[in-house]
């Protein structure tokens, strides 16, 4: 019977691509083919000493650095993260990090990873959202890495502004002290893989990179869906 009425629902009410509102074909999931096709990826898990990497080397010590794609302004892309991030559309942060995952997986440092953690909303912001998209693709890694993910373990404790129009040394500044660790035992001496969505200046991520080291983490990598970029 489920199946069945799951059936006449696809009927009556096709599922859409999140960027080109057409039809999606069998196999086929929010994302069509097309658009996947289009995605520009990033070299960043095919080099140890990638750009990403690099880009924190004055920031926060991470061990590894990798995203998933080039984010283009006005690019079919940018309005798939739109959907995912403001259209109540979190599940294409899940395919993509099944994605991303996949790829990831063919890497023998991958093994040395303990768990995932997200960067977490400030809960006044998750109200809003009703979903955090990170947590999304954290489930998406984690379930094709087979490596454990820690929804709750760390908080935001900082209501800060957006960092978009910020200079370098301002969004520092406005990140520090955002986070706070619930569950410093549970992390400590692990390597922790911190995923979010996009990276822009990186204040984020490296603000919770400090905050996850100094609960006692032996070391994080990183990993976005995509990177700005310049």
């Amino acid at each position: 019977m489920k199946r069945f009425i799951a059936g006449l629902l696809d009927v009556l009410f096709p599922p859409l691509c999140a960027r080109f509102n057409h039809t999606l074909v069998h196999g086929e999931t929010l994302i069509c083919t097309i658009c996947f096709s289009s995605f520009p990826e990033t070299d960043s898990h095919t080099l140890v000493d990638s750009a990403i990497t690099n880009h924190f080397i004055d920031k926060a010590t991470i061990t590894y650095g990798f995203a998933l794609y080039k984010l283009r302004k006005k690019s079919h892309f940018e309005q798939v993260l739109f959907a995912m991030k403001y259209n109540n559309q979190p599940k294409i942060g899940e395919i993509l990090g099944w994605h991303y995952g996949n790829i990831l997986n063919q890497l023998s440092i991958m093994q040395t990873i303990d768990a995932i953690v997200a960067i977490p909303l400030h809960p006044k912001r998750f109200k809003e959202r009703g979903y955090n998209q990170s947590d999304f693709f954290a489930k998406g890694l984690s379930a094709a890495l087979h490596i454990p993910f820690y929804p709750k373990c760390i908080a935001r404790i900082g209501d800060t502004p957006s960092q978009t129009k910020k200079n370098k040394t301002e969004c520092i500044t406005n990140l520090e002290g955002a986070f706070k660790v619930i569950e410093p035992g549970l992390l400590t001496g692990k390597h922790l893989f911190l995923v979010d969505d996009i990276l822009t200046t990186g204040a984020t991520l490296a603000s919770c990179t400090h905050a996850l080291l100094a609960s006692g983490a032996s070391e994080v990598s990183i990993a976005t869906i995509a990177v700005v970029e310049a």
